[in-house]
């Protein structure tokens, strides 16, 4: 069976190939190895896919991570402090309940 594509993949390639080709550029040039190994900005999408919800990303950024060399470990640690991050938010945003009731 052949490997179903990414809804990113088809949507860029729905745009024409300008877009495609572009858009594939630009994330190749991002995540190649830099300051940050390739293993790290695979694990920073796969913790903001988390933090934001998106099970589609979190999957395919599962995959990448762990094509870079990620552990399972890693993948898991990664995605609790994306959990903690989003929790931490919650809390932000709930404390504005505070300022009425404190008045």
């Amino acid at each position: 069976m052949a490997e179903q594509k990414f809804r990113t993949d088809r949507f860029s390639e729905a745009l024409g190939e300008g877009v495609d080709f572009a858009f594939k550029k630009l994330v190749s040039e991002i995540m190649k190895d830099g300051a940050l190994s390739a293993k790290d900005k695979a694990l920073i999408p796969l913790a903001c896919a988390v933090a934001v919800k998106c099970d589609h990303c979190a999957k395919r950024h599962q995959g990448t991570s762990s094509k870079a060399g990620a552990s399972k470990e890693e993948m898991l640690e990664a995605a609790a402090v994306a959990g903690l991050v989003r929790m931490g938010s919650g809390f932000n945003t709930a404390s504005i309940l505070l300022d009425d009731l404190e008045e």
